[in-house]
């Protein structure tokens, strides 16, 4: 199989069944990536695209070949490859998918799309929201219903986001592996918000990252690295991360302060090794613990909290696109019904004094600042502090919503992220 019918059958998995991208391409080779990635960002004009240049409609059970379709269209706009050579190989790609009869069909259909692309694209996105946004119309509509900036929403979504580091300052400075950077002829640039954030321009395997497997650096979006600097932590406190895992927070609350009591919990099994990977390569320990998080039952209460709310990842798509196609409009209100459990049950187990921050990697009001007004409007014991870590800050795009913060996904920096921190009033 080449690349096109192995991209072809990724995206069906996704589209068809539903599949997260990220396993869909384990173990699967770079060009395959990018070809499957660029396809699920603009799945939505060339699947517009592809209807438009079909006499009649490909059958179900042959819809791994509108993907190779797809698939195809991508290559011809974005690959550095000759677009006859593009053809031929999505034409060959057909007979690996068992489906040789359909290799004039692929032929026609892209040497079509090269003649008339202009005229074609110009129709297809006057004709359709979805098409000139990538978007699910649903998803277009609640964006705009929340912010004035929603292109901007839009378009960042539409674009890869940098390769981000999180140095770990309990081994070694920013500066100092700046220059291990430097010396492997990797450039860097720090972070405006995390004192422990870089930014690659380009991204690397991990493990062409110098100190990688020694523990000297992870991977992290320095918008998730804010999450540590608004938890007003100090030394020895004892600190919850609910919902956990892979643990990029756990290893951040422990690098900056290593002298915690952290406990940390998710339900999902998988991910929890993922967490427990992440401890050992950095050398660090937390007490793991794998239940559902309503379910936990502690003896101690705890002095910080770190709910990171299961949520829609519209913050996030523009680093898993497949979330425009596999995320529901439905869903949010059965999310929102969990976070409301969630954060009720997390603040049961926070001390008096205590402060919770409660997170998502959405961009959506119902999923953030409405849940958390619904959770302090029925909590008198509940109020909220204001983040004010952000004063000095002018990089980052943030607006202060009524009652936290919301960071919007940067073309050159950091996803999409909301953050409130709630205080248990002392008696």
């Amino acid at each position: 199989m080449n690349e096109y019918s192995i991209s072809a059958l990724v995206l069906q998995r996704v589209v068809k069944e539903g599949k997260s991208l990220d396993k869909c391409l384990e173990e699967k080779a770079p060009i395959v990536k990018q070809i499957c990635f660029g396809s699920l960002r603009n799945y939505f004009i060339y699947s517009k695209l592809v209807e438009k240049l079909l006499k009649k409609p490909i059958k179900q059970k042959h819809s791994d070949l509108f993907n190779l379709l797809i698939a195809g269209l991508y290559s011809l706009d974005n690959l550095r490859k000759p677009a006859h050579a593009c053809v031929n190989e999505s034409v060959e790609a057909s007979a690996a998918l068992g489906k040789s009869w359909a290799k004039n069909l692929i032929n026609a259909v892209l040497r079509n799309y090269l003649r008339h692309k202009d005229s074609l694209h110009k129709t297809v996105v006057q004709g359709s929201v979805e098409a000139e946004t990538n978007h699910p119309e649903w998803l277009v509509s609640l964006l705009k219903s929340d912010w004035d900036n929603w292109r901007d929403l839009i378009d960042a979504n539409n674009n890869k986001g940098p390769m981000t580091l999180r140095i770990n300052q309990q081994r070694i400075s920013r500066s100092e592996y700046q220059k291990m950077l430097e010396a492997a002829q990797i450039p860097s640039e720090k972070g405006a918000l995390s004192d422990e954030a870089l930014y690659l321009r380009e991204a690397r395997k991990v493990e062409m990252l110098p100190g990688f497997s020694e523990g000297l650096v992870s991977v992290q979006d320095e918008g998730a690295q804010a999450a540590v600097k608004f938890m007003n932590l100090v030394p020895g406190l004892t600190i919850l991360d609910a919902c956990a895992a892979p643990g990029g927070k756990t290893c951040h609350i422990l690098e900056t302060n290593p002298d915690s009591k952290l406990f940390s919990i998710d339900k999902n099994e998988e991910r929890l090794t993922l967490l427990n990977d992440n401890l050992q390569r950095l050398s660090l320990s937390a007490n793991v613990i794998s239940s559902h998080l309503e379910d936990f039952r502690p003896k101690v209460k705890f002095e910080r909290i770190l709910l990171d709310a299961p949520c829609s990842a519209t913050g996030v798509i523009r680093r898993h696109p497949d979330i425009k196609l596999l995320r529901k409009a439905d869903d949010i209100g059965k999310l929102t019904a969990q976070q409301d459990l969630l954060l009720r049950h997390s603040f049961e187990l926070l001390a008096e004094g205590g402060e919770l921050l409660y997170s998502t990697c959405s961009v959506l009001k119902m999923e953030n600042d409405l849940v958390v007004k619904r959770f302090i409007s029925k909590n008198p014991d509940a109020e909220i502090k204001k983040i004010d870590q952000l004063s000095q800050i002018e990089k980052f795009k943030f607006t202060r919503t009524e009652l936290g913060v919301q960071f919007f996904p940067a073309p050159e920096y950091y996803d999409g992220f909301y953050y409130a921190s709630i205080l248990r009033k002392p008696k």
